[in-house]
C-alpha cells in the first residue's frame, strides 16, 4: 500500500524527538495525532494519564511488542493527557469525548474520524484487545492463542461458501494438514478443534453462523461454571478458535460470549 513506506519513516522520525513511553508504542500528542494515524490502516490508541502504569498499561503494551512485527499495517500508540499544569492534550480528550475513568481505547481506521469504542465494562487484557482487533479489523490478521493463519483463513472460505463440494475440498485440505503436524507440535490439537466445528456444520445442516453463535454460547457456559485448569483452557482455545469462522457481524454479536 502507497503509505506504508511514509508511515513508518513519520513513526521513526517522532521516535527521535519523542521520548517512547513503551517499546512498540508511539506518543502522540495534539500536533502529531492526526498527521500519524491518518497514515496507518489502523491504529490502537490508550487515551490515559500522563504516566500510565499497571496491568491494563502493560496488557495494552505487551500486545503491542508481540504484534509489532506481525503488521506493518497495525499501529500502537499512546495518548497521555494532563489535567494540571498545561493540560497536555486536554483538546485530544474533549474532541474524543475522553472522560476521566482511563484508560480508554479507540481504534482508528485510516483517517476515517469516527474511531470504533473498545467496549467500557470489559477488561483490559492483552486476549481481550486481541478479540477486540479480530472482531474489528478487515485483511488484518490478528492470532489468537490456539489460532493458526492457515487455518484461519480456510475457516473464512468455509463460511464464504455453500457449495458442499468446496467445504469437502477444504476439510479435506485441513485433514491432510493435521496428518502432516507432528504429534509434538502444539497446533495438533488445533487443527482438530478447526475439524470439529466445520464437522458440525456440515452435519447440522442449518446456517453456518447460527451454528458458530449457537457452540460458542455452548462453549460460553461451559466456561462459567467449575471446571480443571486443562478443561478451562481447552474451551479457551475452542472460543478462540470459533471466532475464526465468524463474519465480521458475527463477530461483534458474540462478544458478549467471549471469555
Amino acid at each position: 500500500m502507497w503509505y506504508k513506506p511514509f508511515a513508518i519513516i513519520i513513526v521513526l522520525l517522532i521516535s527521535t524527538i519523542e521520548a517512547w513511553t513503551a517499546r512498540g508504542c508511539v506518543d502522540l500528542d495534539s500536533s502529531t495525532f492526526d498527521k500519524v494515524v491518518g497514515k496507518f490502516r489502523y491504529s490502537l490508541v490508550k487515551f490515559d494519564t500522563a504516566f500510565p502504569y499497571g496491568d491494563k498499561h502493560e496488557a495494552f503494551t505487551n500486545l503491542a511488542l508481540e504484534t509489532v512485527e506481525a503488521s506493518d499495517e497495525l499501529l500502537f500508540a499512546l495518548v497521555g493527557i494532563k489535567d494540571y499544569g498545561e493540560k497536555d492534550n486536554n483538546d485530544l480528550g474533549k474532541r474524543f469525548n475522553i472522560g476521566k475513568e482511563y484508560p480508554v481505547i479507540k481504534l482508528f481506521a485510516g483517517a476515517r474520524s469516527k474511531p470504533i469504542d473498545f467496549p467500557p465494562g470489559e477488561e483490559i487484557t492483552a486476549e481481550n484487545l486481541r478479540k477486540f482487533l479480530k472482531r474489528t479489523t478487515s485483511g488484518l490478521y490478528i492470532g489468537l492463542p490456539g489460532c493458526v493463519q492457515k487455518l484461519d483463513e480456510l475457516a473464512q472460505a468455509f463460511m464464504k461458501t455453500v457449495e458442499p463440494s468446496e467445504r469437502q475440498s477444504i476439510i479435506a485440505e485441513v485433514e491432510q494438514a493435521e496428518r502432516d503436524t507432528p504429534e509434538e507440535d502444539p497446533s495438533k490439537k488445533s487443527h482438530a478443534m478447526y475439524l470439529s466445528v466445520m464437522r458440525k456444520i456440515v452435519k447440522s445442516g442449518d446456517r453456518p453462523e447460527s451454528v458458530v453463535s449457537n457452540e460458542m454460547k455452548r462453549v460460553a457456559k461451559l466456561l462459567a461454571g467449575k471446571l480443571s485448569d486443562a478443561k478451562r483452557a481447552e474451551l479457551k482455545l475452542r472460543s478462540n478458535i470459533m471466532l475464526s469462522f465468524s463474519t465480521s457481524g458475527d463477530a461483534a454479536k458474540s462478544k458478549r460470549t467471549e471469555l
